[in-house]
């Protein structure tokens, strides 16, 4: 049996829907409401950043010790991952200990049954332990970066 559901697609055709519907809408207005609504919108925006910029101040970043040692541990593991599997990685942590990421890059990567279960625990490590995940294809390659807030 094969299930098949395309969100993706879905959602894509009703981003290009809403693209085309704000370009007519804004055809429609004059000139002066046009740049009205770009007032309101980059109003809105400076109001945006200037609440997250108090809340940043306010905010005070101590690196977690415990955090940065499993960083450290994924850090190696990866490393070694990526030499098995021929993946590219890039890997950095910020000098404050507050941040970390680990990319690994490749045209095609397979974990096999005969596969060390290193492979296959260092990549489940990386997704239950990052805190943002990013995948996306770049110049013909899978990228996938891990992201690891580091802080308490």
């Amino acid at each position: 049996m094969l299930i098949e559901c395309k969100y993706y697609d879905v959602a894509a055709k009703e981003m290009e829907e809403l693209d085309k519907q704000i370009a007519e809408e804004s055809e429609n207005l004059s000139e002066e409401e046009l740049q009205l609504e770009n007032d309101r919108r980059d109003f809105q925006l400076a109001e945006i950043i200037r609440s997250f910029k108090e809340k940043e101040k306010m905010k005070e970043i101590v690196p977690d010790p415990e955090k940065n040692a499993l960083f450290i541990r994924l850090q190696r593991s990866s490393m070694e991952l990526a030499k098995l599997l021929e993946l590219n990685i890039v890997t950095m942590k910020k000098d404050d200990d507050t941040y970390g990421y680990i990319e690994l890059s490749y045209g095609i990567s397979w974990i096999l049954s005969d596969s060390p279960k290193m492979c296959k625990k260092t990549m489940a490590m990386l997704y239950e332990n990052a805190d943002q995940i990013c995948s996306e294809v770049k110049d013909n390659c899978v990228v996938q970066r891990f992201e690891f807030e580091l802080e308490k």
